[in-house]
């Protein structure tokens, strides 16, 4: 599983830049998980105008970024190119408060590079009980994913941007994703551990010319 999550000095940094970077401001805070789903392209992340994250690389993941609740320009740039020079983007996107979001750079069915944004469902889980939530965003066909031997997710349905939702018991797992009709991984297998009250979103990305892996993004929500 390629993904190495980005320390917390970092996961500061990247706040003060977005706290300097002339967000428009409301009540209350948003919170931010970012992606980086592209093979092959070492990027930077523009908040604003200005440089979030300087050296992002493919696998790598930032979670539970606080912000003032308002509206953003976010901007994906590559390595050492100023904010001007978009790979991609969007404007005036709305992060509000209470709310947790991911934005995930990513290349689409066809390998083009694309800004996907998920909500996330972060209210708390049973006791005993961890969230997983499923994402395509991996330039590849429709996939299955399995879980422990049983496919959890099967059929053509499962293709490029969309998801998938469990609320399954804390422990182990053994995990991988294949083609329909074929058992042979094209991620994985790989074992993770699910710890009760936690969600989970996991993410496959990459291509075929590149290879496909996981990123994961955990969150503390608690139990009920």
């Amino acid at each position: 599983m390629k993904k190495r999550a980005i320390g917390l000095a970092l996961v500061s940094a990247m706040a003060l830049s977005l706290f300097g970077a002339g967000t428009a401001s409301a009540a209350g805070t948003t919170t931010l998980n970012v992606v980086h789903g592209i093979p092959g392209l070492d990027v930077a992340v523009c908040v604003n105008g200005a440089k979030a994250i300087k050296n992002f690389n493919p696998g790598e993941v930032v979670a539970g970024i606080e912000l003032p609740s308002g509206r953003y320009d976010l901007a994906v740039v590559a390595k050492g190119t100023p904010c001007t020079a978009v790979v991609l983007g969007a404007d005036n996107v709305g992060l509000w408060a209470g709310k947790n979001n991911t934005v995930v750079a990513n290349l689409n069915a066809d390998g083009d590079p694309n800004l996907l944004i998920y909500g996330n469902n972060v209210s708390p889980t049973a006791v005993g009980e961890t969230r997983v939530i499923v994402r395509h965003t991996a330039e590849a066909p429709a996939v299955n994913v399995w879980a422990n031997g049983a496919r959890l997710i099967s059929g053509m349905w499962f293709d490029w941007s969309s998801h998938a939702r469990f609320d399954v018991p804390q422990g182990d797992y053994k995990v991988k994703v294949t083609l329909p009709g074929s058992k042979t991984a094209v991620i994985g297998p790989a074992r993770v551990s699910l710890d009760a009250g936690t969600v989970y979103q996991v993410y496959a990305w990459g291509s075929g010319d590149a290879g496909y892996s996981f990123a994961i993004v955990p969150t503390v929500v608690g139990t009920v």
